[in-house]
């Protein structure tokens, strides 16, 4: 081992490594490696960890490393006496990579890659990483809502490699698609309604091995007993909660059925196989509605056998968990759940101490009262580890947190509540999530955030700068390029956001987009994310962009075939022009969902995040203009996803008692957009609008982005 010092980074100029390492110590002077070197395995396990390594230095910078032991100038090596999250690189008349196992000595090897310089230089220096204060380093796709291409998870696991995240979790199932392909029970897969195929045994068998050579590992998510519609309509005789009234539930499985018990089990034996190299299982296990299940035979039958009184559905909720924990542990895994169930010291089912808990929301078991409590934490705080869409916290903000800190469910930053423990003992780490958004948004959205947690969790007393972080984040980014994305874009036009906006390339007036091949081949783009890739249009001139557009572009060579692709959505976000609802006085039926509040409808913002979100449906917002004004043109913009349709009635008043009926969609299917609708009708004076909300078609809520009223042109 080495005698290590954690060395000022004005001492090491031009040495950009994220995250920093723990213990560094540089030395004068550098290494020319040159683009033809050779690679040393000391154990056969390595020949793929060295392999990968010059995979990425060609197709980066165009050098032809080869494996071999004659003159080798990078070797590789284990050392057993590390564990498995150690490392150590040094670098003097050669390259020197040990670690404690194959995966430890890939970071070593990321390590390496950071540090090259386009010349294929590499200054002196040693260092040694213990990753294990935060052996869970992870970040989450949501594969089930909207479809993601085993393509671009690849790329997601090269963003986790370059910034040493250990874990890629795959969020497999939810109410729109089962994405996995149960041999046991194929009929799940045939009603999927997130655009696009669910996965292959064979494809995601390749995705594993393929993370296991770059020493990170897939872990998969099966969400039961909650977010389980696309069980439910697949299989309705075996998964459904039948006989309840008003409703059935839609989402939430039978389980105190001993069939979906034994359904549950076989599900995860296959996933335990297909994920060989995840030492845990992710059950999901939130957001479970219940609540009339008591009214169901199996439920009723499961009461008496278990002498539980009343509505005990809630007991019979926290003893599944506790089932499926016990079937996890027979595949010497371990179980994960998402903060879902609460405190409950007096309940007759307690969750297992041996789970560990993903803590989200801090809504339903404070994270603080959890540690107490004897549970181990994974810091996944929706602020400001959650990425939804256009909903992605800057980089500073991140850097600022660790991982101690729980923010609370917000869409404002400064007015977010937080949860921080006095120690990090009992927090094994962090993830980031990232939720709902198509494929073409992952690496743009989680390029900046990502590498300032994973710096926050791996070297959190390093006492380096934000500035710092910045500065050696311009080199690794643009090494990301270089290494995923086979077209480098370029945007003049963009917008400075500010310190409290989310991290999204927006445009107020117009945008140019130069694309530029990293790859030989023919450079190709569309401008229509869902197109299918033959129908690309070859590149030959900068676009010029006036409103939201998402770009797609990738290099094919001859056969017409493509690798990676680059992608990115600029958004066009105009002035404001404040109509007659803007800020004004709102009122609604009820059963508002906070921070979502009703005021977010009126504030002259098309932001999804700055919407008012209620449950169940039906509910109405109803805006009080101030005055009567004449009024011919009313825009409605219910929350977009583009699939989603919300039916409902728009209604105008003079004096709030007597109504008029202006705008009927109580049968529209029509998915919601960013255009909104536009209700017209003959001017009339207004003072009182009120929008009813009737339907979801995605689940029970209502959502309202904004609701504008504009006056009559004179």
């Amino acid at each position: 081992m080495l005698a290590l010092v954690v060395a000022s980074l004005s001492l090491v100029p031009g040495l950009n490594l994220i995250p920093w390492p723990q213990n560094f110590k540089p030395e004068k002077g550098s290494l020319n490696l040159g683009k033809a070197v050779t690679i040393s395995c000391a154990q056969p396990e390595l020949a793929a960890t060295a392999k990968v390594l010059a995979e990425e230095v060609e197709t980066a910078y165009g050098a032809n490393w080869k494996l071999g032991d004659k003159n080798a100038k990078i070797v590789l090596q284990t050392d057993p006496t590390l564990g498995p999250d150690s490392y150590g690189i040094r670098v003097d008349d050669r390259v020197t990579i040990w670690g404690g196992n194959a995966a430890a000595v890939a970071m070593g090897t990321a390590t390496l890659l950071q540090a090259l310089e386009p010349n294929l230089s590499i200054p002196k220096f040693a260092a040694t990483d213990f990753g294990a204060q935060s052996p869970y380093r992870g970040l989450m796709i949501d594969v089930a809502r909207k479809y993601h291409s085993i393509s671009v998870l690849k790329q997601c696991v090269e963003l986790c490699r370059l910034y040493k995240l250990r874990y890629l979790q795959l969020h497999l199932t939810d109410d729109q698609a089962f994405t996995f392909p149960s041999r046991a029970f194929p009929k799940l897969t045939t009603v999927n309604q997130h655009g696009g195929p669910s996965y292959t045994w064979d494809e995601l068998t390749d995705l594993v091995s393929y993370a296991e050579a770059r020493g990170v590992v897939i872990v998969p998510e099966m969400d039961v007993p909650g977010h389980s519609a696309a069980l439910i309509r697949a299989m309705p005789e075996l998964f459904k909660i039948t006989g309840t009234q008003p409703y059935e539930h839609h989402a939430t499985i039978n389980f105190a059925n001993p069939e979906v018990m034994a359904a549950v089990e076989t599900l995860i034996d296959e996933m335990c196989q297909v994920f060989r190299t995840s030492p845990y299982f992710h059950m999901g296990g939130d957001e479970a509605d219940y609540s009339l299940a008591d009214q169901n035979p199996e439920f009723q039958t499961a009461f008496k056998q278990l002498n539980l009184e009343g509505k005990a559905q809630h007991e019979l909720y926290r003893r599944f968990i506790s089932e499926v924990n016990d079937r996890v542990k027979k595949r010497n895994k371990q179980l994960i759940v998402w903060e879902g169930f609460g405190q409950e010291p007096n309940a007759r089912f307690q969750i297992p101490k041996d789970v560990l808990v993903m803590e989200f929301e801090s809504a339903y078991y404070l994270p603080t009262d959890l540690l107490h409590d004897g549970y181990t934490l994974i810091n996944a705080a929706w602020t400001p580890l959650y990425v939804v869409n256009q909903h992605v916290w800057p980089a500073k903000k991140v850097y600022e947190w660790d991982r101690r800190k729980f923010g609370r469910f917000s869409n404002l930053y400064p007015t977010t509540t937080w949860f921080e423990a006095p120690t990090s003992k009992g927090i094994i780490g962090a993830q980031a999530c990232s939720w709902e958004g198509p494929e073409w948004l992952e690496i743009t959205n989680l390029r900046r955030m990502v590498p300032a947690m994973a710096e926050r969790i791996w070297n959190p007393n390093a006492g380096l700068t934000y500035e710092d972080f910045a500065r050696r984040l311009t080199h690794t980014d643009d090494l990301l390029g270089k290494l995923i994305e086979p077209v480098q874009i370029t945007a003049e036009g963009i917008s400075q956001n500010g310190p409290d906006e989310f991290d999204i390339p927006r445009f107020a007036k117009t945008a140019k987009i130069t694309l530029k091949a990293r790859r030989p081949g023919e450079l190709r783009y569309t401008l229509d994310p869902l197109a299918q890739p033959e129908t690309w249009k070859p590149y030959q001139a900068p676009l010029t962009l006036t409103e939201t557009t998402t770009i797609r572009a990738a290099v094919f060579d001859r056969e017409g075939k493509r690798g990676f692709e680059t992608s990115q959505t600029f958004y066009f976000v105009p002035p404001k022009t404040p109509n007659l609802a803007t800020g004004k006085k709102v009122t609604v039926s009820g059963g508002t969902q906070a921070p979502q509040n009703p005021e977010l409808a009126v504030d002259d913002n098309l932001d999804l995040t700055s919407s008012w979100w209620a449950s169940p449906a039906p509910q109405w917002l109803q805006v009080d203009l101030g005055a009567n004004h004449q009024v011919d043109r009313i825009q409605v913009y219910p929350y977009w996803d583009g699939r989603r349709y919300y039916q409902y009635v728009v209604s105008v008043s003079q004096d709030g008692q007597t109504w008029t009926e202006v705008g009927d969609r109580r049968t529209n299917t029509t998915p919601a957009s960013n255009q909104g609708d536009e209700i017209k009708f003959p001017a009339r004076p207004i003072r009182y609008v009120r929008v009813t909300m009737l339907k979801n078609s995605a689940n029970e809520g209502v959502h309202l982005v904004e609701l504008k009223v504009w006056p009559t042109k004179s």
